[in-house]
């Protein structure tokens, strides 16, 4: 079942990623879709305790407050499905995960910054980078 769930919230995160990619924003009806293959990925993780998954829904309410009190320098979005895999993963894979696609995005932007591709100000999507960075947790997760 683990693998079921990590193929379908797999290709909800792809999804996302392209259509943050395309239009810089994820829909409201598609942001709450997402809580259907987190369920599915909730279910094929297994048994975690109920405080790893509190404490990984945390780590996306955390997130969903900086974009608050950011004033949007990081996607609501961003937030909200960082919260779909925390409550999916627990909190020591969803704080990996946010760790991981934070400095993913922070080699890219420094790369991009010096070749001139963007300016210091720019923003760049970010649901690409938990992506990628859910890919790699998965690979560790099934390395187990």
């Amino acid at each position: 079942m683990i693998i079921i769930g990590t193929g379908v919230m797999g290709v909800y995160l792809v999804a996302a990623a392209f259509s943050d990619i395309k239009t810089g924003y994820i829909q409201r009806w598609f942001l709450a879709l997402g809580v259907v293959p987190s369920i599915i990925l909730r279910i094929g993780m297994g048994s975690l305790s109920f405080t790893d998954t509190i404490g990984g829904i945390a780590v996306g309410l955390f997130f969903l407050a900086t974009s608050m009190f950011s004033g949007g320098k990081l996607g609501k979005a961003d937030g909200i499905i960082l919260m779909y895999l925390g409550a999916a993963l627990g909190f020591s894979c969803a704080a990996g995960l946010a760790l991981i696609a934070f400095l993913l995005s922070a080699v890219i932007m420094a790369v991009l910054l010096m070749l001139k591709k963007i300016a210091f100000k720019s923003s760049i999507p970010f649901i690409p980078f938990l992506l990628a960075a859910y890919t790699i947790v998965m690979f560790y997760v099934f390395k187990q």
